[in-house]
């Protein structure tokens, strides 16, 4: 039997007593613990220790009232389903949740315990259906890291951000050296073999706060944020380039095992200082991988100020 964790931003406690009893007293294949939060603060707090399976909100607290609850809370849990509760007879206040991306709502002198239920269980169904479907968009079939179109909306995002924030981040341009060898010798399902390690490399080592994309053939990319200086660009270009300059195995279109050692050339920008805008610090980062390539030199640094 599946158990849901819910978290619920109530602040009345009849209201809290009311709903605990609803999904207790629930019959299904579904069962539910609930933890009760009162203000956005605790609540900020309890998602960072653990992520819920689906949040109920009031949308009138202490610390904040109306839409803009849903705002705040949909802002530091954005991958978490969304459920308002609302005291609001009102149906334009439902459907305004529902276009600031609240999976559901229920006026809360409707509720009875198989609403409830079902309504969490179906929003959950639905958020997860949409996001498997946002991911076939965005991701990358063979590598299933992010695909060019992501990266491209990723960085323009991460650009205006910076620009509001006076803040700077990196960003790391990977060439795989000696990869159409490879598929010119070993066949094209060897080399998807070696994509597909390459991109594990990358996805299990990387921080949690980086974007990993797979930018088209054998070249990947690196959003890194929280990087403020050169020389923390150099030590992460470092790090990447010692993660994947490395010995693969391989099998070959012969069926037989191939063991092959791997170089990689890596372009490291900074923003603002390398290009202020997604189209400049892109193409000094292409360029600082290419230098780097015929240099013969694992990374290169972009030095030049756009």
């Amino acid at each position: 039997m599946n158990k849901w964790l819910i978290y619920l931003l109530e602040d009345n406690e009849d209201d809290i007593y009311l709903i605990q009893q609803f999904l207790v007293n629930h019959n299904g294949r579904h069962q539910f613990k609930l933890k009760s939060l009162k203000n956005l603060a605790t609540l900020k707090l309890a998602t960072r220790q653990c992520s819920p399976d689906i949040l109920l909100i009031d949308l009138n607290l202490p610390d904040s009232s109306g839409l803009n609850t849903l705002i705040t809370v949909k802002h530091f849990v954005p991958n978490i389903p969304i459920v308002v509760l609302t005291g609001d007879s009102n149906e334009r206040i439902g459907e305004q949740t529902i276009q600031l991306g609240a999976q559901d709502y229920i006026p809360k002198h409707e509720l009875t315990s198989s609403l409830l239920a079902r309504t969490i269980i179906f929003s959950k169904e639905r958020f997860e259906l949409q996001r498997n479907l946002e991911n076939m968009v965005v991701m990358d079939k063979l590598t299933m890291l992010n695909n060019r179109g992501s990266f491209d909306n990723e960085l323009h995002k991460y650009v205006q951000d910076a620009i509001r924030y006076d803040t700077s981040f990196g960003l790391l341009f990977i060439d795989l050296d000696n990869f159409k060898a490879v598929n010119d010798e070993l066949g094209h399902q060897a080399g998807d073999q070696l994509l597909r390690g390459i991109a594990a490399k990358l996805k299990m080592f990387r921080r949690t706060s980086d974007f990993v994309a797979r930018y088209g053939g054998d070249e990947f990319v690196i959003i890194a944020p929280h990087i403020a200086d050169k020389n923390q660009l150099m030590k992460l270009a470092q790090h990447k380039y010692s993660l994947l300059a490395d010995n693969y195995c391989i099998e070959g279109s012969n069926n037989q095992i191939h063991e092959i050692h791997l170089e990689v050339s890596i372009g490291a920008v900074l923003f603002p200082d390398d290009g202020e805008t997604e189209s400049k610090l892109i193409q000094n980062a292409d360029a600082s991988m290419y230098e780097a390539k015929e240099a013969g030199k694992p990374f290169r640094i972009c030095k030049d100020k756009d």
